[in-house]
């Protein structure tokens, strides 16, 4: 079993997962429907799993490079064939909205060409657009996860209706 919806309405998606590789399969296929301009913030607590699902949007959305945690850098940008650029930004150490301007957050975010993935996101609400997919990935256990995905505007409750 890949994934288990547990529930699905036009602004939410709940998914369980049972191990890594299936949180990764969940975020390859949204890695395949993201466009420049998306917004996805990732919470959840310490190894709740948000870099593995970071790991399958980036196979997904064709990153021509490793993807790895960028905890130690704030920001990774990785490239795909098409020009791409998907920004993974680590707010954890974020203080303030001066954090996040002093990183390139603002110029990622009007980036035409980029897609911002956020960890840690509720550390730069302030700098951070009203419409974006939020993701909320919860442990359930050793190897499983919960998956609260809520969309915030009209590209990303169709977002949602093609993952579900």
């Amino acid at each position: 079993m890949v994934n288990v919806i547990i529930a699905q309405v036009t602004d939410r998606l709940e998914l369980s997962t049972h191990s890594p590789a299936q949180t990764q399969q969940i975020g390859n296929r949204l890695g395949q429907l993201l466009q420049p301009g998306d917004v996805i913030c990732l919470a959840g607590e310490l190894g709740a799993g948000k870099t593995t699902l970071v790991v399958g949007i980036g196979h997904g959305w064709g990153a021509l490079e490793a993807v790895n945690s960028p905890t130690f850098v704030f920001v990774n940008e990785y490239s795909n064939a098409g020009g791409g650029r998907l920004y993974h930004v680590d707010a954890y150490r974020l203080r303030d909205a001066a954090d996040a301007e002093s990183i390139g957050l603002p110029e990622m975010l009007n980036d035409t060409a980029g897609t911002l993935l956020i960890e840690w996101p509720e550390r730069a609400l302030a700098c951070l657009p009203p419409e974006r997919l939020w993701i909320e990935l919860t442990w359930t256990g050793e190897e499983t996860r919960a998956l609260r995905i809520e969309a915030s505007g009209e590209r990303y409750r169709q977002l949602i209706k093609m993952m579900g």
